[in-house]
């Protein structure tokens, strides 16, 4: 699948992904039983990491990625 979008497009991508995995951890957080959602969060941020590697390759900086509420690895379970 090929998704063309610019490089506007890419930083809201990428903010709205930093949105939503950082809801989804404050929701796992408080429900860390729920497997099915800990695999939507795992999948999230896999995707976000691959729109902050895109931004950077397109020679953008990513946008607050050493922030201290870094995303959990994926190799967690």
């Amino acid at each position: 699948m090929l998704l063309k979008i610019d490089q506007e497009q890419l930083s809201v991508l990428r903010r709205a992904l930093e949105a939503r995995v950082r809801d989804m951890q404050q929701r796992l957080g408080s429900d860390p039983s729920d497997e099915g959602f800990r695999r939507e969060v795992r999948l999230a941020t896999q995707l976000l990491r691959q729109v902050e590697a895109l931004e950077r390759q397109a020679g953008h900086r990513a946008w607050d990625i050493g922030r201290s509420e870094s995303l959990p690895d994926d190799d967690e379970d």
